[in-house]
């Protein structure tokens, strides 16, 4: 288990291992999500304080075998900042592969490049630095990124511990809070409209999202919203409006992590829970600490369907809200001045699943969760 306290500075911890040997992708037993993968000493000692987390008691790398000098079959030369998985997923690359920059500002000399371990196994390495380039180019001057699919050694590779995560490292380390204050909230500027509602009714068709979300939207657009779909958006755009926003209406889902970097602490936030169990938390203890916000939680779910047959994921149920407790949870938080929303009939809620059937070509189970 990682020990971490997000009010615990990490910066003396930072180190250099000179020769190091990196393994992407090493040998040994997968334990859960977490492959063989990680930093050893040109002796052979492995380097604990370079694995990588989720959260500080799930570790998503674990020790792999050492390899055998033949296998070393690639070198890069140079100062280079050890960055972690490289995720293709925009909420594990922003929470995850971010969450080793901070040593960027907080090591003396100068860095050549900031090396990335592929989360998925791809023929070319650096396809997976997709997600990880973006964030980063958002982020002002910092080396070039690349990545690596074979062991390498790295000539003087900086191991600085992982200060961000999810769950218990949600808060993120103080030099990982003033590196993103810095780096987006100082840097960014407000540029956008007053009201926003962050939807998930154009994201893929088969992902989790909020059932007869349109009906919400068309609420909300009564009361000034905007609705803003985050996909069809670069990053600095999205940005530019959750930093001008004054009010954010929100399912729960990875923008809010964004948004939590550059919001106002004046802005008010809302949360329409869309999925069992408490991952809002992560998003209430965010906005907490980076934004001084406490977002008004509504959760109001009251049915759930996922693809029939599968295993259920709760992060891609299908949802239903109650829209009447929905409207009157948003006006007492002093989000909406109407409390006039209308629960869907049952014929609304068989024809809106009949469309998601359709669209994402699948067939849909109630599920109870």
């Amino acid at each position: 288990m990682l020990n971490f306290s997000a009010d615990a500075p990490l910066s003396s911890q930072i180190r250099v291992v000179e020769n190091a040997i990196v393994v992407p992708w090493g040998r040994g037993k997968k334990q859960k999500m977490a492959r063989p993968a990680g930093i050893f000493t040109a002796e052979g000692e492995f380097c604990a304080d370079a694995m990588t987390y989720r959260t500080a008691n799930r570790p998503t790398t674990v020790q792999p075998e050492f390899p055998a000098p033949e296998e070393v079959t690639n070198a890069i030369a140079g100062t280079v900042l050890f960055g972690g998985l490289a995720y293709g997923h925009f909420g594990h690359a922003l929470c995850e592969s971010t969450a080793r920059l901070w040593a960027v500002d907080n090591f003396d000399e100068k860095i050549d490049s900031i090396l990335f371990l592929p989360k998925k196994k791809v023929t070319w390495a650096e396809r997976s630095l997709v997600q990880v380039r973006q964030l980063m180019k958002s982020m002002g001057d910092l080396p070039p990124s690349t990545a690596i699919n074979v062991p390498t050694r790295v000539e003087r590779l900086i191991i600085a511990p992982q200060g961000f995560g999810v769950n218990d490292m949600i808060g993120g380390a103080p030099e990982f809070s003033q590196f993103m204050n810095q780096r987006w909230r100082q840097r960014v500027q407000a540029n956008g409209l007053e009201k926003l509602y962050i939807s998930r009714s154009e994201v893929f068709s088969k992902r989790g999202r909020l059932l007869l979300e349109k009906r919400i939207e068309e609420y909300l657009k009564a009361e000034g919203f905007t609705i803003f779909h985050p996909q069809q958006h670069d990053l600095q755009t999205q940005l530019e409006h959750y930093k001008a926003a004054k009010v954010i209406v929100s399912n729960d889902n990875s923008a809010l992590h964004l948004a939590a970097f550059v919001a106002d602490p004046d802005t008010k936030v809302a949360i329409l829970l869309r999925r069992p169990g408490k991952i809002y938390l992560d998003f209430q203890e965010q906005l907490r600490r980076f934004a001084m916000i406490e977002p008004a939680i509504s959760d109001n779910c009251e049915r759930y369907w996922f693809r029939e047959g599968e295993a259920v994921q709760l992060n891609e149920v299908i949802s239903l809200v109650n829209f009447e407790k929905t409207a009157q949870s948003l006006a007492k938080a002093g989000i909406i001045s109407k409390e006039n929303w209308v629960n869907p009939t049952a014929k609304d809620i068989e024809l809106a699943l009949e469309g998601f059937e359709e669209r994402g070509n699948v067939l849909l189970e109630e599920v109870f969760v």
